[in-house]
């Protein structure tokens, strides 16, 4: 797997008491500092930010813009390795060190909205031109606290010349058609695999929680006060999960690298990953590669739902340029500027508009992935979902590799996940 698993597997939590108990004065969420505002005019000063991976890295390169536009502005970049981003973060709001913005991973949100130092998001942010499933995890108890920046999602990439050989045209819409391609790109096609997909552990619930969606259930009830992982949907989708496995379509064993190398070697037809393999398949691949796969949606059952994740850009409360950051940030989700940034970072577009030209319109691998958030939802934005995932993770590999049972696995889901609680 890659760096990108959603950021929803970047790092372990720091406990929501420590968070609480640190952050004197401020309100659970937030909700009694109501978003003013951000006056007119151009910005000024600086602009501290903490930004990671490559986005920190590349982040300078965009900022100039924005400060040629606005002189008087300087726009301070701190480059931080994901691994030590949550810690650091969490550490700056519990000592009141917080830079002006950070980008924050999806699943951190509802732990660091608690603290209340994130400073809702003000009018000057129009929420609607987003994908309303980059939307959800930015927002906690009906306020949002984080700007969508960048969007990830799952989308199925298939092989184009074992496909062929398979006689298989199209690509496959539902659990069904996925399962018969699978089987045929093996018994007609010449694949060693069928399908990729965790055998357990490490990105299986990035592939099982989307089965669960396409039912039309989910893990938790609509106020995120509950868990709902022993429904019947669970189980069947642990069942279909499981059945890939059982029937050799899915490696039950793979080495770091496995899956990208049998999917350029022809030997794996079908296999669910991001964004970011597009390029990474065209250089593993050599030169023509990329015209050696499609991507499209997912197949699904009553809906073709896969997993979003991304990462946002929130404004602390203690900012002290506050609304030259509001600006900056409105300012680099605008459609234009987000399709520099595809340009110069390759991260997708938050906003839908962004991909009504260039690359993400006119190169169909990557419009599959803008048509793939339109059917696409994020995990619950409740502080304990790193722990959740990781036990539902761990459930999935009993399935796979210790035999237990899906509905048994169900229940067992749903004991743990009450023990763990959401953290509220």
């Amino acid at each position: 797997m890659r760096r990108r698993q959603l950021i929803t597997l970047a790092t372990a939590l720091v406990a929501a008491t420590a968070l609480t108990a640190t952050g004197c004065g401020r309100s659970d969420t937030g909700k009694d500092d109501k978003a003013k505002d951000v006056a007119a005019g151009a910005a000024k000063g600086e602009i501290t930010v903490w930004a990671m991976g490559g986005e920190g890295d590349n982040l300078p390169k965009l900022a100039a813009e924005f400060e040629k536009a606005n002189p008087g502005t300087k726009i301070k970049v701190t480059a931080i390795p994901w691994s030590a981003a949550h810690d650091k973060l969490a550490g700056a709001i519990a000592a009141n060190k917080t830079p002006d913005i950070s980008l924050v991973g999806t699943t951190w949100m509802a732990e660091f909205a608690k603290t209340g130092a994130l400073d809702p998001v003000p009018a000057i942010v129009d929420q609607k031109k987003f994908f309303p499933a980059s939307v959800e995890p930015m927002t906690v108890n009906n306020q949002m606290y984080a700007v969508p920046w960048y969007v990830d999602v799952r989308a199925l990439y298939g092989h184009n010349k074992i496909l062929a050989k398979a006689g298989i045209t199209k690509a496959p819409e539902t659990w069904e058609e996925l399962k018969a391609s699978a089987k045929a790109a093996q018994t007609k096609g010449g694949a060693k695999w069928g399908l990729f997909i965790p055998p357990g552990g490490l990105g299986s619930g990035q592939v099982l929680l989307p089965l669960i969606w396409q039912q039309g259930s989910d893990i938790m009830d609509a106020d995120h006060k509950k868990f709902t992982l022993d429904t019947p949907e669970n189980v069947k989708a642990l069942t279909y999960y499981k059945s890939f496995f059982e029937e050799k379509i899915a490696p039950k064993a793979f080495a770091e690298g496995d899956p990208e190398r049998w999917f350029t070697k022809d030997q794996l037809a079908y296999y669910i990953n991001g964004p970011y393999m597009v390029t990474q398949f065209a250089k593993l691949g050599g030169a023509g590669f990329e015209k050696e796969f499609t991507v499209s949606q997912v197949a699904g059952a009553a809906k073709r739902t896969s997993f979003a994740g991304g990462a946002g850009l929130a404004v602390f409360k203690s900012a002290k340029n506050r609304d030259a950051s509001w600006k900056f940030v409105n300012w680099l989700t605008e459609p234009k500027v987000q399709s520099t940034w595809y340009d110069i970072q390759k991260d997708l577009p938050s906003v839908p508009t962004a991909w009504e030209s260039g690359p993400l319109k006119e190169n169909p691998n990557n419009a599959a992935f803008g048509k793939q958030m339109t059917d696409a939802k994020a995990p619950p934005a409740i502080q304990t979902f790193e722990e959740v995932n990781k036990m539902i993770e761990a459930t999935v590999e009993k399935v796979v590799k210790g035999g237990l049972s899906p509905a048994d696995a169900a229940k067992e889901m749903q004991k743990k996940a009450d023990g763990i609680g959401t953290g509220a």
